[in-house]
Protein backbone atom coordinates (compact mmCIF):
# COMPACT_ATOMS: atom_id res chain seq x y z
CA UNK A 1 0.00 0.00 0.00
CA UNK A 2 1.65 3.65 -0.85
CA UNK A 3 -0.12 6.13 1.27
CA UNK A 4 -0.77 10.32 0.19
CA UNK A 5 -1.09 11.60 3.59
CA UNK A 6 -2.59 15.33 3.13
CA UNK A 7 -4.94 17.96 3.94
CA UNK A 8 -8.17 17.90 2.50
CA UNK A 9 -7.67 20.70 0.50
CA UNK A 10 -4.01 19.88 -0.88
CA UNK A 11 -4.57 20.08 -4.82
CA UNK A 12 -0.83 18.98 -5.25
CA UNK A 13 -1.47 15.48 -2.83
CA UNK A 14 -4.48 14.71 -5.04
CA UNK A 15 -2.82 15.08 -8.23
CA UNK A 16 0.07 13.06 -7.10
CA UNK A 17 -2.82 10.35 -5.98
CA UNK A 18 -4.43 10.58 -9.69
CA UNK A 19 -0.96 10.44 -11.77
CA UNK A 20 0.01 7.67 -9.13
CA UNK A 21 -3.32 5.44 -9.99
CA UNK A 22 -2.27 6.36 -14.14
CA UNK A 23 1.05 4.60 -13.41
CA UNK A 24 -0.83 1.59 -12.39
CA UNK A 25 -0.45 2.00 -8.77
CA UNK A 26 -3.03 2.15 -6.01
CA UNK A 27 -2.14 4.72 -3.44
CA UNK A 28 -4.65 5.38 -0.45
CA UNK A 29 -4.95 9.51 0.19
CA UNK A 30 -5.30 9.78 3.60
CA UNK A 31 -6.49 13.03 5.12
CA UNK A 32 -5.89 15.24 8.26
CA UNK A 33 -9.53 14.75 8.94
CA UNK A 34 -9.68 11.11 8.48
CA UNK A 35 -6.80 10.79 10.89
CA UNK A 36 -8.55 13.09 13.65
CA UNK A 37 -11.96 11.20 13.05
CA UNK A 38 -9.58 7.30 13.90
CA UNK A 39 -11.58 5.76 16.11
CA UNK A 40 -8.56 3.71 17.45
CA UNK A 41 -4.59 3.81 17.23
CA UNK A 42 -2.68 1.06 18.37
CA UNK A 43 0.89 2.49 18.32
CA UNK A 44 3.66 0.01 19.43
CA UNK A 45 7.35 1.42 20.15
CA UNK A 46 9.72 -1.41 21.72
CA UNK A 47 13.18 -3.05 20.79
CA UNK A 48 12.34 -5.30 17.59
CA UNK A 49 11.51 -1.67 16.38
CA UNK A 50 7.75 0.12 15.90
CA UNK A 51 4.06 -0.17 14.60
CA UNK A 52 1.53 1.46 14.03
CA UNK A 53 -2.67 -0.03 13.30
CA UNK A 54 -5.42 2.87 13.15
CA UNK A 55 -8.70 2.29 12.59
CA UNK A 56 -10.66 4.68 10.92
CA UNK A 57 -14.13 6.19 11.14
CA UNK A 58 -15.59 4.00 8.33
CA UNK A 59 -14.27 0.80 9.64
CA UNK A 60 -10.98 0.70 7.48
CA UNK A 61 -7.78 -0.05 9.16
CA UNK A 62 -4.41 0.97 8.53
CA UNK A 63 -1.56 -0.90 9.48
CA UNK A 64 2.26 0.57 9.02
CA UNK A 65 3.33 -3.27 8.30
CA UNK A 66 1.08 -2.95 4.95
CA UNK A 67 2.78 0.36 3.79
CA UNK A 68 5.32 0.31 1.13
CA UNK A 69 5.90 3.57 0.31
CA UNK A 70 4.44 7.32 1.71
CA UNK A 71 3.84 10.62 -0.44
CA UNK A 72 3.77 12.51 3.40
CA UNK A 73 2.08 16.51 2.69
CA UNK A 74 1.67 16.70 6.45
CA UNK A 75 3.38 19.23 7.43
CA UNK A 76 2.14 20.05 10.96
CA UNK A 77 -1.11 18.72 13.00
CA UNK A 78 -3.71 18.01 10.67
CA UNK A 79 -5.83 21.34 11.02
CA UNK A 80 -8.95 18.89 12.34
CA UNK A 81 -6.83 18.16 15.76
CA UNK A 82 -6.30 21.84 16.24
CA UNK A 83 -9.98 22.96 16.37
CA UNK A 84 -10.57 19.87 19.43
CA UNK A 85 -7.91 21.48 21.85
CA UNK A 86 -8.86 24.20 24.36
CA UNK A 87 -8.17 25.80 27.88
CA UNK A 88 -5.33 26.05 29.53
CA UNK A 89 -3.67 23.09 28.57
CA UNK A 90 -4.34 23.08 25.30
CA UNK A 91 -0.10 24.11 24.27
CA UNK A 92 0.70 21.22 26.03
CA UNK A 93 -1.75 18.62 24.67
CA UNK A 94 -0.63 20.03 20.74
CA UNK A 95 2.57 19.29 21.50
CA UNK A 96 1.90 15.60 22.93
CA UNK A 97 -0.09 14.84 19.69
CA UNK A 98 2.80 16.22 17.90
CA UNK A 99 5.48 14.13 19.42
CA UNK A 100 2.86 11.21 18.75
CA UNK A 101 2.60 12.09 14.93
CA UNK A 102 5.98 12.14 15.06
CA UNK A 103 6.83 8.99 16.65
CA UNK A 104 4.13 7.22 14.10
CA UNK A 105 5.20 8.61 10.95
CA UNK A 106 8.95 8.02 11.72
CA UNK A 107 7.54 4.42 12.03
CA UNK A 108 6.18 3.98 8.76
CA UNK A 109 8.58 1.92 6.51
CA UNK A 110 9.28 2.11 2.98
CA UNK A 111 10.09 4.77 1.04
CA UNK A 112 8.99 8.24 2.61
CA UNK A 113 8.74 11.58 1.08
CA UNK A 114 9.30 13.47 3.22
CA UNK A 115 10.32 12.06 6.55
CA UNK A 116 9.22 13.47 9.45
CA UNK A 117 11.70 15.63 11.69
CA UNK A 118 10.94 17.74 15.22
CA UNK A 119 11.03 21.52 12.88
CA UNK A 120 8.29 19.38 11.23
CA UNK A 121 6.23 16.34 9.99
CA UNK A 122 7.29 16.65 6.59
CA UNK A 123 10.14 17.79 6.71
CA UNK A 124 12.60 20.91 8.10
CA UNK A 125 10.84 24.32 7.74
CA UNK A 126 14.51 25.87 7.47
CA UNK A 127 15.10 29.73 8.11
CA UNK A 128 16.14 31.49 4.29
CA UNK A 129 19.31 31.93 5.52
CA UNK A 130 19.57 27.95 6.02
CA UNK A 131 18.30 26.91 2.87
CA UNK A 132 20.67 29.78 1.69
CA UNK A 133 23.56 28.33 3.58
CA UNK A 134 23.20 24.84 2.65
CA UNK A 135 23.00 25.75 -1.31
CA UNK A 136 26.41 27.20 -0.72
CA UNK A 137 27.89 23.84 0.63
CA UNK A 138 26.11 21.99 -2.12
CA UNK A 139 27.49 24.41 -4.96
CA UNK A 140 24.58 26.05 -6.01
CA UNK A 141 24.68 29.78 -6.72
CA UNK A 142 22.68 31.69 -4.75
CA UNK A 143 21.25 35.26 -4.42
CA UNK A 144 23.49 36.79 -2.10
CA UNK A 145 21.15 36.98 1.37
CA UNK A 146 21.69 39.56 4.12
CA UNK A 147 19.65 40.35 6.65
CA UNK A 148 19.85 42.57 9.82
CA UNK A 149 18.64 43.83 13.07
CA UNK A 150 16.89 46.76 11.80
CA UNK A 151 15.01 44.22 9.46
CA UNK A 152 11.20 42.89 9.77
CA UNK A 153 11.91 39.47 11.22
CA UNK A 154 8.98 38.32 9.32
CA UNK A 155 9.89 39.68 5.82
CA UNK A 156 12.21 37.03 4.95
CA UNK A 157 9.21 34.17 5.27
CA UNK A 158 7.38 36.09 2.21
CA UNK A 159 7.64 34.54 -0.53
CA UNK A 160 10.51 35.80 -3.26
CA UNK A 161 9.50 35.56 -6.77
CA UNK A 162 10.75 33.03 -8.85
CA UNK A 163 11.65 32.79 -12.37
CA UNK A 164 11.75 28.94 -12.66
CA UNK A 165 11.27 25.71 -10.14
CA UNK A 166 12.91 22.62 -10.05
CA UNK A 167 11.59 19.87 -7.69
CA UNK A 168 14.23 16.99 -6.50
CA UNK A 169 12.25 13.34 -6.06
CA UNK A 170 14.63 10.73 -4.94
CA UNK A 171 17.12 10.37 -7.04
CA UNK A 172 15.59 12.11 -9.92
CA UNK A 173 15.62 16.59 -11.01
CA UNK A 174 12.57 17.39 -12.71
CA UNK A 175 12.11 21.08 -14.02
CA UNK A 176 12.95 23.04 -17.17
CA UNK A 177 15.91 21.22 -18.87
CA UNK A 178 18.58 24.03 -19.42
CA UNK A 179 18.35 24.46 -15.10
CA UNK A 180 18.29 20.83 -14.48
CA UNK A 181 21.53 20.00 -16.99
CA UNK A 182 23.40 22.96 -15.30
CA UNK A 183 22.24 22.26 -11.64
CA UNK A 184 21.04 18.33 -11.27
CA UNK A 185 24.36 17.16 -9.27
CA UNK A 186 24.18 20.18 -6.64
CA UNK A 187 20.41 19.98 -6.44
CA UNK A 188 20.65 16.16 -5.17
CA UNK A 189 22.78 17.38 -2.90
CA UNK A 190 21.03 19.53 -1.41
CA UNK A 191 18.26 17.36 -0.78
CA UNK A 192 20.22 15.16 1.06
CA UNK A 193 21.80 17.60 2.70
CA UNK A 194 18.29 18.83 4.05
CA UNK A 195 17.09 15.30 4.49
CA UNK A 196 14.46 15.80 2.19
CA UNK A 197 14.12 13.88 -0.70
CA UNK A 198 10.94 15.73 -1.73
CA UNK A 199 11.89 19.27 -2.44
CA UNK A 200 11.08 22.28 -4.72
CA UNK A 201 14.04 24.67 -5.27
CA UNK A 202 13.17 28.17 -6.51
CA UNK A 203 15.65 30.10 -9.08
CA UNK A 204 15.55 33.08 -10.43
CA UNK A 205 18.00 34.47 -13.50
CA UNK A 206 20.27 37.65 -13.48
CA UNK A 207 21.05 39.02 -16.47
CA UNK A 208 24.98 39.24 -15.06
CA UNK A 209 25.27 36.37 -12.76
CA UNK A 210 22.77 33.71 -14.36
CA UNK A 211 20.47 31.72 -12.92
CA UNK A 212 20.94 31.73 -8.70
CA UNK A 213 18.79 29.78 -6.37
CA UNK A 214 16.27 31.87 -4.17
CA UNK A 215 14.65 29.44 -1.90
CA UNK A 216 13.82 25.89 -1.29
CA UNK A 217 10.67 24.24 0.50
CA UNK A 218 9.96 20.98 1.44
CA UNK A 219 6.23 21.31 0.32
CA UNK A 220 6.66 22.14 -3.14
CA UNK A 221 3.47 22.64 -5.42
CA UNK A 222 3.20 19.77 -7.60
CA UNK A 223 0.28 20.27 -9.99
CA UNK A 224 1.59 23.45 -11.49
CA UNK A 225 5.68 22.79 -11.85
CA UNK A 226 4.95 23.81 -15.58
CA UNK A 227 4.29 22.12 -18.57
CA UNK A 228 3.15 19.12 -19.67
CA UNK A 229 6.06 17.67 -19.99
CA UNK A 230 7.28 18.40 -16.41
CA UNK A 231 3.99 16.92 -14.93
CA UNK A 232 4.03 13.79 -16.83
CA UNK A 233 8.32 13.72 -15.89
CA UNK A 234 7.15 14.64 -12.33
CA UNK A 235 4.80 11.80 -12.34
CA UNK A 236 6.94 9.41 -13.19
CA UNK A 237 9.85 10.07 -10.91
CA UNK A 238 7.30 10.26 -7.92
CA UNK A 239 6.02 6.34 -8.81
CA UNK A 240 9.57 5.33 -9.35
CA UNK A 241 10.33 6.68 -5.78
CA UNK A 242 7.80 5.36 -4.32
CA UNK A 243 7.19 2.04 -6.15
CA UNK A 244 10.78 1.38 -7.19
CA UNK A 245 9.52 0.40 -10.56
CA UNK A 246 7.27 2.06 -13.01
CA UNK A 247 4.28 0.19 -14.54
CA UNK A 248 4.62 -1.28 -17.73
Amino acid sequence: MILVLCEEMDVSALWAADALRMRGLAPRVVTGADLAGAVTWDHRVGAAGADCEIRLADGSRLRGSDTRGVLNRLSYLPAAWLRRYGGPDRDYALQEMHAFYLSWLHALPGPVLNPPTPQGLAGNWRHPSAWTALAVQAGLAVRAYCQTSNDDPALPWQTTQATARVVVVGAQVVGPAALVERNEAACLRLSQAAGAPLLGIDFTHDPTEGWQMTGATVMPELAGIGAAMHQAALADALADALAGVLAA
